[in-house]
């Protein structure tokens, strides 16, 4: 049906005046019933966000946040240590809830694939060892953004398409029970660990992936590809004494269940000595091998504004102060720890991110590790 036409008495179309009301009439309902912009998606907000500087950035996050009101933060980071983070995060900004998730990296990892896939991934900012989040950025689940101080940080400690930055560094050193080794008589070698009278004496965690790709190229740029190997099978042949989570591995060795954990995160030692326990660290071959545990804010999440804030949080000489407090090693230049510096730092490579399956393959081959 037209009804923009009709005709007169005659018969003869009437289109001039009634096309012309029709005209007005169409363009009124146009103006009453526009059409709906596009909604601006959590990439168009961090973008502008990101090029907003000084107080109109603190204000436009701010404000944004606390319409919000809400944040969920996935991270593998020990529940004391965010515990920490989020009440130092709340004290600032009382009108943000946080909801935290914890999980070690390996279970956090499979947990947000598989809420991914299901359309059930509702994580506003994640906090992850590096390898995990080179996956997450592979599975287009997290987000480039540019922390107000992202400038501060060195281009070793984040992605260098913006992904993420480093919170802090997780380092492996080998620790010992001081009341059962000497500091002289200390594994101060790669090599040493392979010494018959460590046999059975050694504590090592089920699943040391990053330490274990990042020593192998260390060693085959020393030994060859065929050294470093024979290395590996040498050491599996040690009788590993075999424990599920450094913590766990380190009450143990400072209880002298064994005298020696090849390769421990050295945060934990610094602390368990600052509790007065007997245990001290080394640096095999004067090198440490460490990777990045960054934050990154997910595609997926819906508070945005409290994302951004929560992310600058973390980064700030404040977030990082905690960090430090509680002895892990702050990636922040101006917020440092001393104990790494006579050390030559053996970075995780992320490349290895596309044959990861491989390594873990290889690396339970050599080892059969078992609980």
């Amino acid at each position: 049906m037209n009804l923009c036409r009709s005709k007169d008495s005659q018969g003869n179309s009437r289109t001039s005046k009634l096309g012309a009301c029709c005209a007005v009439f169409l363009l009124l309902v146009g103006g009453l019933f526009p059409r709906p912009a596009p909604a601006q998606t959590r990439a168009d907000t961090l973008q502008a966000i990101a090029k907003m500087r000084g107080s109109e950035r603190e204000t436009r996050v701010r404000e944004g946040a606390r319409k919000e009101g809400n944040l969920i933060w996935y991270s593998s980071t020990t529940a004391e240590d965010s515990l920490a983070l989020s009440q130092k995060f709340q004290e600032a900004y009382p009108f943000v809830k946080i909801q935290h998730l914890r999980s070690p990296s390996e279970k956090m990892i499979e947990r947000i694939l598989l809420e991914s896939k299901a359309g059930a991934f509702k994580a506003d900012v994640v906090a992850l060892p590096e390898i995990e989040l080179e996956i997450l950025i592979q599975k287009k689940l997290l987000l480039k953004h540019a922390g107000v101080d992202q400038q501060v940080f060195p281009a070793n400690v984040k992605d260098p398409q913006g992904h993420w930055t480093g919170i802090y560094l997780t380092a492996w050193v080998t620790a010992y029970n001081t009341k059962l080794v000497s500091s002289q008589t200390a594994p101060k070698r790669y090599a040493d660990l392979l010494d018959p009278k460590w046999k059975g004496m050694i504590g090592m965690d089920v699943e040391p992936y990053s330490w274990f790709i990042t020593s192998r190229r260390y060693l085959e740029s020393r030994q060859g590809s065929t050294g470093a190997l024979d290395y590996f099978k040498k050491l599996a042949g040690q009788e590993i004494q075999w424990r599920k989570g450094h913590s766990l591995i380190a009450q143990l060795m400072a209880a002298g269940e064994f005298p020696i954990a090849a390769e421990m995160q050295v945060h934990t030692v610094e602390r368990l000595k600052a509790q007065g326990a007997p245990v001290e660290w080394s640096a095999l071959d004067g090198v440490i091998p460490i990777n990045n545990v960054g934050v990154g804010i997910t595609a997926a999440g819906s508070n945005t504004h409290a994302a951004a804030l929560f992310y600058d949080f973390l980064l700030s000489r404040a977030g990082m102060e905690i960090i430090r407090e509680r002895r892990r090693i702050p990636t922040r230049p101006d917020v440092t720890v001393p104990y790494l510096k006579p050390y030559k730092l053996l970075p995780f490579d992320s490349q290895v991110v596309a044959s990861f399956d491989r390594y873990i393959s290889l690396f339970r081959d050599i080892f059969k590790p078992g609980l």
